[in-house]
This record gives C-alpha cells, structure tokens and sequence, in this order.
C-alpha cells in the first residue's frame, strides 16, 4: 500500500474537505485560479489496479473500518447508508450515471435563482468534464449488453417505450491501446464490460473524478492529504482553524487554519463533522439551528428478481457497466403522485461472493467491536442474499432494479447519547407509498418475464431502506432560521465557510445526484471564486469548451407528462386478528403477558398483488403487563403479508408494531410467521405463531432472536374470518380474490422442500 500523502505546511488560504463531488470542483476550480488550495481526504489513493479483490476476508480493504478501506455502511437508525471512502469519492464506486433534473424538481424548496435553465451551462460544463456518453456496444460481442436490452423490451411490453432511455455515462467506452489518455492528459483505457464498476473498475475506463477534476487541481498547484480525517472545525484568528487526525501510520493530530474552508465530506460526513464542531467539541457553537434537517435518501429503493433460466431473455447482472437504462415512471395515487425512475442494476461475481462470504468472525476482535452492533447485524442480514446472488454469480437469470424518486426530504441527522452516535431519523411509513410504487414497477417488470421478484433483507426484517445517494442535512436557502447555507453555499454568519456537497441540496433529485451536485458546486465556487481573487467576470478555463450536449431524460420525463393518470382501483378490505402471549423486555428474562388487538388495512389490493412485500397497515392495539397500563395503540404499524424471504418458496409474514407505553417511551414489536415446511408444523402453525422480540427503535437490529411468542387461538381464527370486510366496494369478488392470493402463496411455501434444522 502506497504511503499516505501529508500536507506540508500548517496554513492554506483554503482548505477542501472531501474529493467526491463537491470537494473536487472546487479543489480544481481554486487551484486553477491561483488559491492556495489544499485538500484533505479520509480515504486512500485507489489507482487503477490498486481495487480490492481478495474476497477471502473483509479486512483486505473492503472496509472504512478495517484500516480505511473502500467502502463505509453505517447503519443510522432509519436508514441503511453505504459511502465510498478514497480520493475521488463516491465516484470510484457509483454506477457512473450523469442525469438532469426535470424544471419540477427545482420548483419545489430550491431557492432564487436556481432553476434547471439556470444550472444547464453548469450541467454542460461539468458533463464536458467528467466526458459523460451513452452505454456503447460491448466490443467483444458487437452488440449491447443483455441486461440493457431486457429492460428495452421489459419497456416495450409494459407500453412504457416513451419514458425508457439510455442515460448518459461517465465512462470511457474506446479503446485504443496503451498509451491512450484522456482529455485532460490522464491515462485510462476503454470498458471492459465486466461489471464492476460499483467495486472500483481496475481498467481505469471509469471516468471517476481522479481522472479529471483531482488531476487538474493537483497539476495546478493542489496539495493533497489523504488517510487524513477531520475531527472538528473552529474558528481562527483569521478563518478557521481545522483540527486533523492522520491515519496510516501511528495517528497524529494536528490543525491547519485558512481563511476559506469548504466542507464537501458528503451529506452525512459533513452533516456529522458540522454536528460534532457545534455539539460536540463546541469548536462552532453558533451554527444555524436548521443544521441535520432537510436528509433524504433520494428515495433509493433495490429490488431483485429471480428469472426463469428455461427461457426468455437474458439478464446477465455481471456483463457490461453497472448501469444502462433507465425508465421514468409516475405512479398517480388518490392522494398524491410520486415520479421515480428505474435502473438496471448489475454485480460481478466478485461483489456476490463477497457479500455471500461476510463473516464478522473473520475479522480481528477489535475491529469488530468498532463495527458496533448495528453494523454487525446488518451485515450478517446481507449475507443471506449475498449468498443467494453468489450461488447464481456465473448465470443470467437474476435480475437487479435500482429505483430513485422524490421522497418527503424531511429526515434529520442528529448525535445521540453520550458517545454522540450519529443517527439518521426517517419517517419510513410517511414515504412508503414511494417505496410501494417503486417495488410494483420493479416487480412488474420481473414478473412480466415469469420471474420472482424478492426485496433486501434489510427491508424485511427491519424496515430499513438502503441508500446510497444521501443528501441534505445542511440544505440551502434563503432564511438562516431553516437553512444552513445560502443560495451560494456559504453557511449563514459564518464568512468563508462553505458547503458544496450533496448536504446543500434542499431536496431529493428524484435520479442520480451525481451531475446536480457537480453543477451546483460549479456556480458556487464560481461565485466563491470571484470573491476571493477580486476577478468579478472570473469562470472555468473549460467552460468555453463545454457545449450542450443531448440530454435523453428530458424526452423520457416529458413523455411521461403528456401520459393521461392511470387509474387507481382504491378497492381494499381490512381485518382484525387477536393474538395472545408473552414476550421477554430488553435485559429482562422475565416474560410479560402480550395481548395484540390488531386491524389490518388494505386500502387497494391490486397495489398489494404487486408489491413483492405485500405491504398493509397495522394499527390496532398492543397491551404487556407490567409495561403498559392497558391496551396502548399502534402507532404506524406495518406487516409484510406472505413476502418471499429470498425469491424462492419461503414466506414470511413480518409485523412491526411501533407504539409508546404510556409514559413517553418508544417501543418496537416486531414478529414474524414463518411460512415454511419444518418437520411435522403444517400451515396451522405457521400462519398463528408469531415470533415476537420487543426492543427500543435504536436498538431493533438486536431483535433478530425472539425473545417471546403470540399465537391466534381457534376462537380468535374464527372470529378474524367474520371480521374481513371490502372497502371501497361491496363487490365480494375482492374477498375471493384475496382468499386465492392467501392459500395460493400458503401453499406454495409448503410445495417446496423441508427446511433443514
């Protein structure tokens, strides 16, 4: 491993922290017009070649954790947030995708003057930089990669072809042998179409931002440290002063002032370094009062099917770039319309194998005690699936769907506790009608080619979505009692402190974020520029070389306007099930009588049929001696209705019952029946007993392990069948409807093989 650079001296006029998006626009524009500029970044170096692929054990560089490796999971709470770490960013890692925003987007919680005209010439100029195109034959076979012309006809068949496109990509597609160097002079070589472009592309075709924006910064005078992190920022005698802490060697801490700092560690990194300065270490005590509102996870949501490998077209998740196709699509609600988009998605079987092999086990012990419990767990939940993706790695019939669309954007990063553990609150039930949209679309697109489609385990078992675009958390605007940074990105009261990251976005982009974070840090460090160096009509060296290039979205997204609403059937039923037992509180082995008076709502059935999980509402009430004084309602309450754990036969059937005990503790209940052949348990026992674990919401990845049991006595199952009502319509049809679903899914589960105890 390739020692870490180190800043040399103690003062800069401006120092960058972060070389993703954000932080490389400005590192390069700062340099090229002559500041002395340094950057600091987390991460390694990662040269082409350099990737890790050792899939023998996780500490071989796949982990921030384990000796700062490339990849940092972080179980917030709510949310589920994986990050690269390195120099280049999230870039070394994302599937390369460089989309626009509709107008509509910047319509709503964007400030003056942004608009999506306003932001194309920066659109252009950063599109020219990081030489973005659509996906190109694959030179070994002469044609486009299987996955990409699945989804063309998945389009064509759901009678979507106006709203598909290939969108365009941050990836260098000719060859022509060694020698071959990018625009900027920067050696890299043509895609291989292997796959890998989410573990690091060890080609160097990748156009990931060390290619382009790092390089021109450093050729201009950058300085770089790297595997150096930043603990706190507080203000100078003239700027401010930035405490580091060097990694790669015996850590060392040591601070480095300049008079401008512009914070681009990504919406969490920064969110959590600006949280720590004002909470923490009281380094900046007086920053804006709205800092760590405003997160979304830009609505990410990942689905995955199994296809029917007798026929039909290929997926082949491990040939060609990660991703490359999209298809906008609209789902009208009764109450509210949600956009999304959906993306094939890919893995090499070097992912899959990984992922199949996760053993915390593995790693020294006190590494996996810095992991926390959180992290352990979530890991061991995707090991499940891993091992299932491992298994098809080398075949073509499972297929990946990436979705993204405009969630609420009112999520709040906050520290917690006395160790001030960073935690992510997400008001999952709030936006699961976009998660209900984005997993039908996707399912139906499996479905439409006979597959199965199935969810990530993390989902299932916790609710808990997985995201890789994080944004917000120091979100621009024009107020500093809601906002944290102005239209420019300079933090209110604070003169020369900026934020030009994903953290400054005011809203989910509703696609890849990617080219709308580099757009908006262009204008602001332009605008920053001008300031510093006192050159009013200041702009890029490259700007006059960036033309308007094609933009395929915009077509798709107006296609999609022009579509009349596709009605909605809002026909649903519900029902009320009693289940009676005991269950054991958190480090208390004392069992506590349980009685759980539930209702369950449908509001439409034909959106349930569609959605893998099959998602309905709980409310109803939750009673446990000696904890709460009676009966005590469900708040957002949610079960999975006969989801398939893994794509396969197996069933389950997950309740999560939220509710507060009556003196203002919040409590989660979460069960699951599990719908499956075991010995001599028929589908009687399968679909009463419900295993139940009873935990604090901070504390449910510890709630794997039942620690109790409710089952629905013969009287109660009797009176739950007369307690089935439509709504919506009278029409009993729907209640047969339902029934066929119910017994068809029940005796598919028990079709298939016992499991193994």
């Amino acid at each position: 491993m390739a020692e870490p650079d180190r800043l040399v001296r103690d003062r800069y006029q401006a120092l960058v922290i972060g070389s993703g998006f954000g932080g490389a626009v400005a590192a390069c524009r700062l340099a090229q017009a002559g500041v002395d500029v340094a950057i600091v970044e987390r991460g390694r170096r990662w040269p082409p070649g350099s990737f890790p692929r050792d899939l023998s054990k996780l500490d071989a560089g796949w982990l921030w954790a384990c000796d700062q490796g490339l990849y940092d999971a972080r179980p917030l709470n709510d949310i589920l947030a994986v990050q690269a770490a390195g120099y280049g960013g999230g870039s070394l890692v994302y599937a390369n995708v460089a989309v626009r925003p509709p107008p509509e987007v910047f319509a709503a919680g964007w400030p003056e003057p942004y608009s999506r005209e306003m932001l194309d010439p920066y659109y252009d100029l950063a599109a020219h930089m990081l030489e973005v195109r659509p996906v190109a034959v694959d030179p070994a076979t002469g044609a486009l990669p299987p996955k990409t012309r699945f989804m063309a006809e998945a389009a064509r068949r759901a009678g979507r072809d106006g709203g598909f496109f290939h969108p365009n990509l941050a990836i260098t597609f000719a060859d022509h042998g060694p020698g071959q160097v990018n625009r900027f002079g920067v050696p890299q070589r043509g895609c291989t179409f292997v796959g890998e472009c989410d573990i690091g592309c060890n080609v160097g075709a990748k156009n990931s931002l060390d290619h382009n924006y790092l390089a021109l910064a450093e050729r201009h005078g950058a300085a770089v440290a790297t595997r150096t992190e930043v603990v706190h920022i507080g203000r100078g005698p003239d700027g401010y002063t930035v405490r580091l802490r060097e990694h790669g060697g015996p850590d060392a801490v040591r601070d480095v002032s300049a008079r401008y700092v512009f914070v681009c560690a990504g919406a969490i990194g920064t969110t959590e370094l600006l949280l720590r300065s004002r909470d923490q270490y009281a380094t900046l005590p007086d920053l804006p009062a709205g800092l760590g509102h405003g997160y979304s996870g830009n609505g990410d949501f990942l689905s995955f099917g199994h296809l029917d490998p007798s026929g039909g077209p290929r997926f082949s998740p491990g040939e060609g770039p990660t991703i490359t196709t999209a298809s906008v699509q609209r789902s009208d609600g009764r109450d509210e319309v949600h956009w999304f988009v959906i993306e094939d998605g890919g893995y090499s079987g070097h992912l899959a194998r990984l992922v199949g092999g996760l053993d915390i086990g593995q790693l020294p012990a006190e590494v996996a005690r810095s992991l926390g419990a959180a992290t352990a767990h979530a890991l061991r939940a995707l090991r499940g699936v891993g091992a299932e993706l491992a298994g098809r790695a080398a075949t073509t019939d499972t297929a990946v769907l990436l979705a993204m669309g405009r969630d609420r954007a009112d999520g709040r990063i906050t520290l917690r506790g006395g160790t001030g553990r960073l935690s992510v609150t997400w008001d999952t039930p709030a936006n699961d009608p976009l998660y209900a949209a984005e997993r039908a679309a996707s399912a139906e697109v499996v479905r439409d080619f006979g597959g199965r489609p199935f969810t990530t385990p993390t989902w299932r078992l916790f609710r808990q979505p997985v995201t890789v675009h994080n944004l917000g958390g120091a979100r621009m605007g024009v107020d500093p009692a809601t906002a944290v940074v102005n239209p420019y990105g300079e933090v209110f009261g604070h003169d020369g402190l900026f934020v030009l990251d994903g953290a400054a976005l005011p809203g989910a982009t509703g696609g890849n974020p990617s080219l709308t974070i580099a757009a908006v840090a262009e204008h602001c460090v332009e605008s920053a520029i001008r300031r510093i160096t006192g050159r009013a009509g200041w702009t890029a060296p490259q700007r006059g070389e960036a033309v308007r290039g094609p933009a395929p979205e915009d077509a798709a997204v107006d296609w999609v306007r022009r579509q009349p609403p596709r009605p909605t059937a809002g026909q649903g039923l519900r029902f009320q099930e009693v289940m009676r037992g005991s269950v054991a509180a958190p480090g208390d082995s004392r069992q506590r009588r349980v009685i759980l008076r539930l209702t369950v709502r449908i509001d439409d059935l034909r959106r349930l049929l569609r959605d893998p999980v099959h998602l309905a509402a709980v409310g109803g009430t939750v009673q446990i001696s000696g904890m709460t004084a009676g009966p005590v309602p469900v708040d957002g309450g949610s079960l999975h209705l006969l989801a398939a754990a893994d794509g396969g036969p197996r069933r389950t059937m997950d309740y999560v019952l939220p509710f507060d005990d009556g003196d203002g503790v919040r409590w989660w209940l979460q069960g699951a029946k599990h719908i499956e052949r075991r010995g001599m348990r028929g589908p009687w026992r399968a679909t009463t007993e419900l295993d139940l674990a009873l935990t604090s919401p901070d504390q449910r990845y510890e709630a794997l392990a039942p620690t109790g049991r409710a089952t629905i006595g013969v009287r109660d199952a009797a009176r739950l069948l007369t307690t089935v009502r439509p709504v919506g319509t009278r029409n009993p049809a729907l209640l047969i409807r339902f029934a066929g679903f119910f017994v068809a899914e029940v005796a598919k589960a028990f079709r298939a093989p016992p499991k193994r105890t």
